[in-house]
């Protein structure tokens, strides 16, 4: 009697589950589901009752609970039967020892399936669109050479941090370039970037400039004070340009900034919290400088926690296409006019160093745009020391010395005789393209050859 009441009280349990039950003997034969089954699946109890379960189910997780009597908790899988994402409990029912049946609890997590998709689809956008626009922020940087692609792909994987970066390049490389595109690709991106030129800061200055100074901290300050370079990029990006050129009295500023993470203004007692991201960079060598005694080691450990070196534009020359395009973006809209570049151009253009950069680039562009009539570039609108393959800062007398070294030898001869035969038909052409068609050699080697030999 007690023992029908059980079953009675137990079958009620079980109908008042809200998760779906299902019962199975130990042949395969579905011999039970509550009330939640059918509600939830859509399946009338008749309709499954007394049918194996391999039938219903042919891949149902149960049939291996059955074959090895060990239990799956917490267990996924997907109802080809009824269309569904489960998420079970199958424990198997034993009896002195002996498997008699399986029952699973069941839960339809077809709803949150479908949002986890919807999640990972979200992800997967929210990466496309950060790729986007990374791909924008970084597209003036954008380049064919190793070294540069290098530099590049360590400033966008550091970008996401707050990590200290340090910049190391010739002048004109484009270094501040470089830290805009880490700030506006950071987390801080839509908070100040301020820029520093550590050269241009006297030491008289030094400090009421970057922490700024409280009212009356000294004879003539402006009336309730000035706030400082620090403050001002408070929450974004501070770039520290030519930090190479701080003097030991204003490194040991610097580095106590940094340190303690604080600051106070000058003539004040209260300390400010410094919530900047740091990037500095220098065309100096650092490493020597400290051997030296020039550059603090502890500032130089504070600062080098991400290096990059930005390689100059005589050893990616291959970039000059893009380089001289995203110049003459700008150009073109600031001088109203849609100028071209042709094939000549760039050829002389490769035949440079270009000692002064990607700003040197720059400026050579800018003055060609201000002089050209026409809708393209001729090379007469190059100017002559770039024309030449000559840079500004090279020494024509050095230039003479290492030709007159070569005059006794077989190679000196050779190169004399070239040299004179260049100047002759320079002389005897109207213009270069009828000197280069005469010589019979291409543009680039014609320009490169007038480079070697020093001529005008």
């Amino acid at each position: 009697m007690r023992t029908v009441k059980l079953e009675n009280h137990l079958l009620s349990i079980l109908e008042s589950l809200h998760d779906a039950v299902l019962v199975v003997s130990k042949d395969g034969t579905i011999v039970y589901v509550n009330t939640a089954y059918s509600v939830q699946f859509g399946v009338p109890a008749h309709k499954i009752i007394n049918r194996k379960i391999s039938e219903v189910e042919p891949q149902a997780r149960i049939l291996e609970v059955l074959k090895t009597g060990q239990p799956l908790i917490n267990d996924y899988s997907y109802l080809h039967s009824l269309n569904i994402h489960v998420f079970a409990n199958i424990t198997p029912l034993m009896e002195k020892g002996e498997l008699i049946g399986v029952v699973t609890i069941m839960k339809d997590i077809s709803e949150f399936y479908a949002l986890q998709e919807e999640l990972n689809r979200y992800k997967t956008y929210s990466t496309q669109l950060e790729e986007q626009l990374n791909k924008r922020i970084f597209s003036l940087l954008e380049s064919h050479a190793p070294g540069m692609r290098q530099a590049v792909n360590i400033a966008k994987k550091v970008a996401s941090s707050d990590a200290t970066v340090l910049l190391f390049g010739e002048t004109g490389v484009g270094k501040e370039v470089f830290a805009r595109a880490i700030h506006e690709a950071s987390p801080r991106g839509d908070k100040p970037f301020v820029a520093i030129n550590m050269a241009s800061l006297p030491e008289s200055l030094f400090e009421s400039e970057l922490f700024g100074f409280e009212e009356g901290a000294f004879t003539g300050s402006r009336r309730g004070g000035k706030k400082g370079l620090f403050e001002l990029a408070n929450g974004g990006t501070l770039f520290l340009d030519e930090i190479g050129e701080l003097t030991p009295f204003l490194q040991a500023k610097i580095l106590r900034v940094l340190q303690e993470k604080s600051f106070i203004k000058v003539g004040g007692t209260t300390t400010h919290p410094l919530n900047v991201r740091i990037i500095a960079a220098t065309n100096k060598n650092l490493q020597q400088m400290m051997r030296e005694g020039k550059f603090r080691e502890d500032l130089y450990y504070r600062l080098n926690i991400v290096p990059i070196t930005i390689p100059p534009v005589r050893e990616r020359k291959q970039d000059l296409p893009i380089l001289i395009n995203n110049i003459l973006g700008e150009l073109r809209a600031k001088y109203k006019k849609q100028v071209t570049v042709t094939q000549e151009v760039y050829e002389i253009f490769e035949c440079y160093d270009w000692p002064g950069n990607v700003r040197e680039l720059s400026n050579v562009l800018e003055r060609m745009i201000a002089i050209c009539t026409k809708s393209y570039f001729i090379p007469e609108d190059i100017p002559p020391f770039v024309r030449e393959g000559t840079s500004l800062n090279e020494n024509p007398v050095r230039s003479t010395a290492r030709n007159d070294e070569k005059a006794m030898n077989l190679p000196g001869i050779i190169e004399r005789t070239e040299k004179e035969m260049l100047e002759e038909v320079l002389k005897t052409s109207r213009t270069r393209t009828e000197a280069i068609q005469k010589l019979g050699i291409s543009r680039k080697a014609f320009y490169r050859k007038l480079k070697k030999y020093n001529i005008k």
